[in-house]
């Protein structure tokens, strides 16, 4: 069967306008990184490769995110990182989820089982 060019645009006009709202918002319920300093540092390097989530899901006290980087360097092919630009993510992540949550309070995630928590793969 034959589909000309007019058929073959309102196919995807149609895929579009079915699964473009579905899209959309999924990107806009995507929690972003809070403010913090060196927080564009982290966005640029960290959600590279994984969505925010997977650091907002986690609190670590600055070794463990050492740790974590690390890991990932041998494990997941993280580049290798400029000392200052680890040091700025490090920095971050310890101001904004190191061990004590905003209210001061500990984390109930400080369990070791919690370490790479991740919630499954949506695709």
């Amino acid at each position: 069967m034959h589909m000309n060019r007019k058929r073959i645009a309102a196919i995807f006009l149609s895929v579009g306008f079915v699964f473009g709202p579905a899209l959309t918002s999924f990107a806009e319920t995507e929690p972003g990184l809070p403010d913090g300093p060196h927080r564009d540092v982290v966005e640029e390097t960290c959600t590279a490769c994984h969505s925010a989530a997977i650091i907002l899901q986690n609190r670590m006290n600055r070794k463990r995110w050492d740790e974590t980087i690390t890991w990932m360097q041998e494990e997941q092919g993280l580049m290798d990182l400029p000392s200052e630009t680890r040091t700025q993510i490090l920095d971050y992540l310890e101001t904004v989820r190191g061990m004590a949550s905003p209210a001061g309070k500990p984390s109930p995630r400080n369990h070791r089982m919690y370490e790479f928590d991740y919630p499954p793969n949506p695709l």
